[in-house]
């Protein structure tokens, strides 16, 4: 039954981005993990903000997002997230109303790694801006040594396309890496790297497209049984000419079984 669901879902995922007609949509900078829990209950905020040359257009570049989730299901978490912005020299609006769903494939720690399929449409707060489906797998292993701590390894690869006003037919590629060490739950350090290509098809020059890289530090709390509180804070270097020279991120979360 779960496996025909499953299944299910990958195919209306893949037609609904399969049909859309899309453009480039700012990618959010954030790596999503495969892993449900179930029957818990999430409160996220996570930001970032940029930096560059003053008349650059690439600086003091906003973006505010907090999810609210939980997992139903012991394969499906579900997310509903508001987001707020401000571009250079503007002030905070809001932008955008989300909607994610994570399936996760595999049973957690059963096989050499785990996998989820993650599905998500936005609704943007302006009607000149258009609508967009995200959709990809999120994959996630242990492997390799450094100093003798493990390493943790997770990958997305994500496509969004556009649908309504001023949309195109482009499909953009978002892809999100992390690794960090295990060294303790309270902080592991790691890095990571973010690249945007807005048509995958007609990808352009590499000094057009968006890629950053740089460490972040992530940790964890426990306060069973009342729940615990993750953090990430991370730096960000870009690594082409698109691309703001340095970004500043960090993601907030508290999570509680039910």
């Amino acid at each position: 039954m779960r496996s025909r669901l499953v299944r299910g879902w990958c195919v209306v995922i893949l037609l609904s981005g399969g049909l859309a007609t899309g453009s480039a949509a700012h990618a959010q900078l954030k790596v999503r993990y495969p892993i449900v829990d179930y029957r818990e209950f999430e409160i996220e905020h996570f930001s970032d903000i940029t930096f560059d040359k003053p008349n650059s257009g690439k600086t003091n570049n906003q973006k505010y997002t907090t999810e609210y989730g939980y997992g139903p299901l012991p394969f499906w978490f579900f997310e509903l997230g508001n987001e707020l912005q401000a571009p250079n020299g503007e002030n905070i609006t809001y932008d955008a109303t989300e909607i994610e769903n994570y399936f996760q494939l595999t049973p957690t720690g059963k096989y050499w790694g785990d996998l989820t399929m993650f599905a998500e449409y936005e609704h943007t707060a302006h009607k000149a801006d258009p609508k967009s489906f995200t959709f990809g797998p999120l994959a996630q292993a242990e492997f390799g040594e450094i100093a003798g701590f493990g390493a943790l390894h997770t990958l997305n690869l994500l496509f969004t396309k556009t649908v309504g006003n001023n949309s195109t037919d482009a499909t953009q590629l978002n892809i999100a890496w992390q690794s960090r060490l295990l060294i303790d739950p309270l902080l592991a350090p790691g890095f990571e790297y973010y690249s945007q290509i807005n048509q995958i098809l007609n990808p352009g020059k590499s000094a057009e497209q968006q890629h950053r890289i740089g460490p972040v530090l992530i940790g964890l709390r426990n306060f069973a049984p009342y729940g615990q509180i993750k953090y990430e804070i991370g730096y960000l270097f870009g690594l082409t000419t698109a691309t703001p020279r340095g970004t500043v991120r960090w993601r907030f979360e508290y999570e509680i079984p039910f």
